[in-house]
């Protein structure tokens, strides 16, 4: 009968996070975990990457201030090209940078489930915010977008400019605390004169 799992800031680790992958690969009824700050890393990451490939019930991940990595959130991205069901996932402040942003582009061009993508205070820059939106070019589903503190300049915003000229599903673009200065900002406002959806 449980819904929704909280086990933020328990340092749990790797070897605890396995012990709840176990349980979830037969339960079908918890719908949103969050190991927030549980202290995972490399194969805690792995083992939610084989989660997501056969869990059917996870609608909500979030697994923020964890240090994942570029060559952990591939694991990740596996399982959810597999996955389905999840519509909601935060990776925030997960020491994430260009190849990870990389992994997150190419999921984006194949997944239809995830509706928001948190992904704030990863230093992804704009080789990084290039990849996503390449990826939210192809992307009908994605909603939500969060992408504060992210190292982007005014190269990142003409490339979200440029997005937001043809994307018409995304209704809210977080992203507060990056340095695009005046010409970032003239090429978002560019996007947005053609845009119908962003409501935020």
């Amino acid at each position: 009968s449980l819904k929704e799992l909280v086990m933020s800031c328990n340092q749990i680790g790797d070897e605890g996070i396995l012990s709840v992958c176990e349980g979830l690969q037969c339960n079908k009824t918890l719908t949103m975990l969050d190991i927030s700050y549980c202290g995972l890393s490399v194969k805690g990451a792995s083992c939610l990457g084989e989660l997501l490939k056969v869990n059917d019930s996870l609608k909500e991940l979030e697994m923020g201030v964890n240090q994942i990595d570029d060559e952990r959130v591939l694991s990740v991205c596996e399982g959810l090209q597999c996955n389905k069901t999840l519509t909601m996932l935060d990776i925030s402040y997960c020491g994430l940078s260009v190849k990870g942003a990389s992994c997150l582009g190419e999921l984006l061009k194949v997944n239809n489930s995830l509706k928001e993508l948190e992904m704030s205070n990863n230093q992804i820059g704009d080789e990084g915010i290039l990849s996503v939106c390449e990826g939210l070019q192809c992307n009908k589903t994605l909603t939500e977008l969060h992408i504060w503190n992210c190292g982007i300049s005014v190269n990142g915003a003409s490339c979200l400019g440029e997005l937001l000229k043809v994307n018409n599903s995304l209704k809210e673009l977080d992203m507060w605390e990056n340095q695009i200065g005046d010409e970032g900002v003239l090429s978002v406002c560019e996007g947005l004169h053609c845009n119908k959806t962003l409501t935020t």
